[in-house]
């Protein structure tokens, strides 16, 4: 019974992320800067009361995650703006990588080395298309994260069900 409820919840977040993706990030955004946060704050009490080998060590690591929980909770944009941007990067550069490595493929004298050029080409404007439309791309992500879970839910609730002993 428990796994069917955890199939019903996966289901049902599923729907929430898909329907009402910027609340959705911004929740999950608040969550993990509390949580950053708490866990900040227990590194700064333990790194006081533990070795003074890894006072530095304990204590940046710990203000780092005060930092960013405190960033999380009062300018979650920051974030938002910040994981699309970052995966456009990415993917930006990995075209242009796959560039090289295509135009390398042709002086190697690879007879496919084209399709990789194009491959590549396509990879750069998807890049593009990321960092020019950075706040569709965040909840576009939550949307296909959503449709993963809504998925996930359903196909796992099926096999259970069909495979019962």
């Amino acid at each position: 019974m428990k796994t069917f409820i955890s199939d019903i919840a996966m289901i049902v977040i599923g729907i929430v992320l898909i329907l009402y993706p910027g609340t959705s990030m911004d929740i999950t955004i608040g969550v993990i800067g509390v949580l950053l946060l708490v866990a900040g704050v227990v590194g700064i009490i333990l790194g006081f009361r533990g070795d003074e080998a890894y006072f530095a060590y304990t204590m940046t690591g710990a203000v780092v995650s005060v930092v960013a929980g405190i960033i999380c909770l009062v300018k979650p944009e920051i974030i938002r703006d910040i994981v699309p941007l970052f995966m456009g990067v990415v993917i930006l550069a990995t075209g242009v990588f796959n560039i090289a490595n295509a135009i390398s493929a042709k002086r190697a004298g690879a007879s496919r080395w084209v399709v990789s050029l194009i491959l590549a080409l396509i990879t750069v404007i998807l890049g593009i298309v990321i960092l020019v439309n950075v706040d569709d791309t965040g909840k576009l992500l939550v949307q296909v994260i959503g449709m993963v879970f809504v998925y996930n839910g359903i196909t796992t609730l099926l096999m259970r069900i069909f495979n019962r002993v």
